[in-house]
């Protein structure tokens, strides 16, 4: 839900703990050509959304496991599948790559609504849900290798910085940005190698980012807690 609550009631669920002892396999699905899935399954009209690591984006029988279509993004989809009505009567599934690209897919066919860069930054990516309110699509945006490329003496390290945008759900056009670090980052000096050094950087948002409609105020968790009003 919108605070990420993470918990499926026992009434919805239609199962409680004394049943879980007593479910066995029932279906299992194979991915073809990759090593895993990072976001959880979605479930909605009996179907089963899901990304995987090489791109390719599922809608699967809930009951049987059959495949109803696969979309295929260039790259990996670490994200879950935000699936909601939208305009015209049909169901869009929103979810993020780790090229810090987003997409809108028609739930019913897979076909591409619309496909949106959010972050030009080489290093950027999209880890979190997009979360849904209204007509505004909530993204976060997180930087998943340049940590690990400043291990590099060669690397000029640090120039990205974490943000969190609001798109039009219908076109995926952008309707504002904000960054988690205000001050765009400039050389702070050089490495005894001679690297140029940049600051400040960071903060990304890993997470699908958590909402208040009745205070307005969207919750972000970076290295710490942010509010964004």
């Amino acid at each position: 839900d919108l605070a990420n609550s993470r918990f499926q009631p026992a009434a919805r669920a239609g199962i409680g703990a004394a049943d879980v002892p007593k479910l066995k396999l029932k279906w299992a699905f194979g991915f073809p050509q990759t090593f895993s899935v990072l976001g959880q399954p979605t479930v909605v009209g009996g179907r089963l959304f899901l990304g995987s690591a090489s791109g390719r984006v599922y809608s699967l029988d809930a009951r049987t496991g059959c495949q109803y279509w696969m979309f295929n993004a260039p790259t990996t989809v670490r994200t879950a599948i935000t699936v909601a009505a939208a305009p015209g009567g049909r169901y869009a599934a929103y979810f993020g790559d780790t090229n810090a690209s987003v997409y809108a897919i028609d739930a019913q066919t897979g076909a591409l609504l619309w496909k949106t860069h959010v972050e030009e930054h080489k290093m950027a990516r999209i880890t979190g849900s997009p979360k849904l309110v209204g007509n505004r699509l909530y993204v976060p945006v997180a930087s998943g290798v340049e940590e690990m490329a400043a291990a590099q003496p060669s690397y000029p390290c640090c120039t990205f910085r974490g943000s969190l945008l609001a798109l039009d759900a219908q076109t995926g056009k952008q309707i504002w940005k904000t960054y988690t670090i205000p001050d765009p980052p400039a050389q702070t000096g050089q490495s005894a190698t001679g690297t140029k050094k940049f600051g400040p950087s960071g903060a990304s948002i890993w997470d699908s980012p958590s909402i208040d409609l009745k205070r307005r105020l969207i919750y972000a968790v970076l290295a710490g807690l942010a509010t964004l009003g």
